[in-house]
């Protein structure tokens, strides 16, 4: 007969079993919820156009195509940008489809579109190829750019003045996108999780199309 301590020690790897799936969802639940506060803090916590006057810096990536693209290739165009990466498994789908949903409203105009990888190390091009086939990029209009991890983090922390780091194997990011005007500076911000946001995105478009 077994004694007590035994059935003791049975029941405890039995709740250790059946428990175990629940703290791995537990963790991962935690994971996203400190991956969304730490997006809105650093969102609420970026620069904006509307107190400094943020001129896009020079840089040298390559694109999906494994094609060297520069600011001077972007020169005299109006473009979007943001900062992502494939993997991600939060707001960059959400992000990629609002970008996706603007080149194809402004598909008769000259809007171009540009994608920094936050996560350059793994995104490689041909990976953003896939990416880009994916969401049906137009690969002359909407270039995912990747190279250097460290250019990157500058050209999105100093340059554009939105939030990316690389933390603990994650790669949190700002949610925004950044309308550039055909001089190189930035018109402004809008928040890609926000409707009334994005509709300013694209009346402010609109109104640069016509200068």
């Amino acid at each position: 007969m077994e004694t007590p301590s035994v059935h003791l020690k049975n029941d405890e790897r039995k709740l250790d079993k059946s428990t175990l799936p629940w703290i791995v969802l537990g963790v991962i639940i935690v994971g996203i919820a400190g991956y969304t506060l730490w997006s809105t803090f650093q969102t609420n916590s970026e620069t904006t156009s509307e107190t400094v006057s943020v001129s896009v810096p020079d840089f040298s990536l390559v694109n999906q195509q494994d094609r060297p693209i520069e600011l001077s290739d972007l020169k005299g165009k109006i473009w979007i940008a943001d900062f992502i990466f494939t993997h991600c498994p939060t707001i960059c789908p959400i992000m990629t489809e609002e970008m996706a949903k603007l080149q194809s409203e402004f598909k008769e105009e000259p809007v171009y579109f540009v994608s920094f990888t936050v996560d350059p190390e793994r995104d490689t091009p041909d990976v953003l190829t896939r990416y880009a086939v994916k969401y049906g990029a137009d690969q002359e209009r909407w270039h995912f750019l990747t190279g250097e991890k460290e250019q990157i983090y500058q050209l999105a922390n100093e340059g554009f003045k939105l939030a990316a780091a690389d933390h603990g194997g994650g790669f949190p990011h700002s949610t925004r996108f950044a309308l550039v005007t055909p001089d190189g500076y930035i018109h402004d911000y809008y928040d890609s999780r926000s409707k009334p946001m994005m509709n300013n995105l694209r009346e402010d478009v609109k109104a640069l199309l016509k200068k």
